[in-house]
């Protein structure tokens, strides 16, 4: 997978505010885009996302990955 496009899907999720808003805006299925993010967090080696079934909020490593790929 590639990291820099799953970068730039992390920052969709964060600037939609959901995985499904993030899919839709870049085509792509929810779990491709989980995915995704899956793949930012393995190779960072954090969790940047706390996700349940209802709620999506950035965790600590996650504020300061958003500020990261804000140019992306």
């Amino acid at each position: 997978m590639d990291t820099l496009t799953s970068l730039k899907v992390f920052r969709q999720v964060v600037e939609s505010g959901s995985l499904v808003a993030a899919a839709e805006r870049l085509d792509l299925s929810t779990a491709m885009v989980s995915k995704h993010v899956m793949h930012v967090e393995r190779r960072l080696g954090v969790r940047l996302l706390s996700r349940n079934s209802r709620t999506l909020s950035l965790t600590e490593p996650g504020r300061a990955s958003r500020v990261a790929v804000t140019g992306l």
